[in-house]
C-alpha cells in the first residue's frame, strides 16, 4: 500500500534470505555530502518550508519551477483542493497500491557463518585471542534486521561573479551590443544525474573596460620595499656607512650607507600585476554553474545496543527505489518509522533546495540492512556480538581474551 504506483520494488521472503547477492567488494554506493539521521526523524512543518529563505539568489532572476510545481507538472494530477499548500507532499489516492502482505525480513545468519566471520574478526586483531572465536558455545541468534532510506536530491544552482582581466585592446562586447541574457536563459549541456559538476562561462555582452583599480589607471604601482625612494639600507655596513674592521667607509654604498632598491632597479616604481602596466581592465560577468548531488540518509533505530552509525559505510539489500524529477513521501510502509523518516527528508530537502536552486532530479531507495545479535558462552560467562551488513562485519565491545600489548 505504501508506494505509488509504477514504483519499482523487489519482494525478499524468507526462501530468498541466503540468495542475497553481496556486491562486488570495494563498490560502496556514493556518499556525497551525506547526511545521516540515526534515530526518529523529526518532520519539519509546513509553515518552516514555506517561510525559509534563500541563502542567495540572483537579481530578478532564479529557478524557473519550484520543486512544488515540478510535481505537479509531473504527475499531472488535479486536485481540486490546494495543492500548492500542502507541503507534506502526500500522493494522491489512486497511486497507492493495495497490494499483497509482504516479508520485509532476513533471517539470521546461521552459527557456522557466525562463528566463521568472529574467527575472521579476531584474527585482524593483534590483542584479541582466538581461542574465544573458535570454541565459544553459541547460544541465541536474534535477527534485528533494521531499514535505512535515502534521498538523493540533484540541483543546479547559479550565480554570477564579476571577472576582469588587462585589456589589451579590441572590440568590447559590452551591452551597446547587445543585450545581456539573464542567468537562466543560458543553455548548457548537464552533467550525468548525481553527479557533482562544476561550470564556468563568460556572459557574452557584460563587458566595459575601466582604469584598474590597483593602480588607479597608471600602470604601476610605488615600490613598497623602498618606499618609493629607489634606495635600500646597506646591508653590509648596516646603514652607519663604515666598515666594522677597518676606519675606513663602505666598499659597497661608499659611505653613504644606502644602496640602490634592487626590487624596483633604483626608479622607485614597480609594474602593476594586475593590469599589467596597462592601466586599464576589462570587466565582465561570469556565470558560475554548481551541479550538486545532496544525500540524506536515516536509519531505523530498533534499541538493540548495536551504535547504528556502524551502518553508515554497511551495504544492504535494496528493497524499493523510486526516482523521479520530485518524489512522494513513503506512505505506510511496514515500518511506521520510514514514513516519517521519508517525510522529514524530502521537507528539509524542499526547504534547502526549493527555493535557492533548481530541483532537477530526486531519488529515494530503502534497503534492508541484515543486523544478527550472537549470543555465546565462554567458560560459564555470557557475551556477545553483532553482524552486519552484506559483507558480515562484526562489532563486539565485551570480547573475553583481551591482551595488553605495546609496539616498540
Amino acid at each position: 500500500m505504501w508506494p505509488p504506483a509504477g514504483f519499482s520494488e523487489q519482494r525478499v521472503g524468507a526462501g530468498q534470505a541466503g540468495s542475497l547477492a553481496e556486491e562486488p567488494a570495494g563498490q560502496k554506493s556514493p556518499r556525497n555530502e551525506r547526511h545521516v539521521n540515526c534515530g526518529s526523524g523529526r518532520l519539519l512543518s509546513p509553515s518552516v518550508v514555506q517561510e525559509a529563505s534563500a541563502p542567495y539568489s540572483l537579481s530578478h532572476e532564479g529557478p524557473s519551477l519550484s520543486s512544488l510545481e515540478l510535481m505537479d507538472r509531473a504527475t499531472e494530477v488535479e486536485d481540486s483542493g490546494d495543492c500548492a499548500g500542502n507541503k507534506d507532499l502526500p500522493p494522491p489516492a489512486d497511486q497507492q497500491l493495495q497490494g499483497e502482505r509482504r516479508e520485509w525480513s532476513i533471517p539470521s545468519i546461521s552459527e557456522h557463518v557466525a562463528r566463521e566471520v568472529f574467527i575472521q574478526y579476531t584474527a585482524r586483531k593483534c590483542c584479541y585471542r582466538i581461542a574465544p572465536a573458535k570454541h565459544m558455545v553459541v547460544q541465541n541468534l536474534i535477527p534485528l534486521n533494521t531499514f535505512r532510506y535515502r534521498l538523493e536530491t540533484f540541483t543546479e544552482t547559479r550565480e554570477v561573479f564579476p571577472i576582469s582581466e588587462p585589456y589589451n585592446g579590441g572590440l568590447v562586447d559590452s551591452s551597446d551590443v547587445a543585450l545581456a541574457p539573464a542567468p537562466w536563459s543560458i543553455v548548457v549541456d548537464a552533467p550525468p544525474l548525481f553527479t557533482d559538476c562544476e561550470m564556468h562561462i563568460p556572459v557574452p555582452h557584460t563587458y566595459s573596460v575601466q582604469n584598474c583599480s590597483s593602480c588607479q589607471g597608471q600602470g604601476k604601482n610605488r615600490c613598497h620595499f623602498c618606499s618609493g625612494s629607489g634606495k635600500r639600507r646597506c646591508t653590509a655596513c648596516h646603514g652607519t656607512g663604515w666598515q666594522d674592521s677597518s676606519n675606513q667607509s663602505c666598499l659597497f654604498c661608499s659611505g653613504s650607507g644606502k644602496r640602490r632598491c634592487s626590487n624596483c632597479h633604483g626608479c622607485g616604481w614597480r609594474k602593476c600585476v594586475c593590469c599589467y602596466g596597462k592601466g586599464l581592465l576589462l570587466y565582465h560577468s561570469e556565470l558560475t554553474i554548481t551541479w550538486k548531488n545532496s544525500v540524506t540518509e536515516y536509519v531505523v533505530d530498533k534499541n538493540s545496543g548495536f551504535p547504528v552509525y556502524h551502518l553508515q559505510e554497511a551495504t544492504g539489500k535494496e528493497i524499493f527505489s523510486d526516482e523521479n524529477q520530485v518524489v512522494y513521501p513513503i506512505v505506510n510502509f511496514p515500518e511506521p518509522a520510514i514514513d516519517q523518516g521519508s517525510k522529514s527528508c524530502i521537507a528539509q530537502h524542499q526547504m534547502q533546495f526549493a527555493s535557492s536552486s533548481r530541483i532537477l532530479r530526486q531519488k529515494q531507495t530503502i534497503e534492508l540492512i541484515p543486523l544478527t545479535k550472537v549470543d555465546y558462552d565462554w567458560r560459564g560467562r555470557e557475551y556477545s556480538f553483532y553482524v552486519f551488513g552484506t559483507e558480515n562485519e562484526v562489532f563486539t565491545e565485551d570480547y573475553p581474551a583481551k591482551c595488553c600489548c605495546s609496539v616498540m
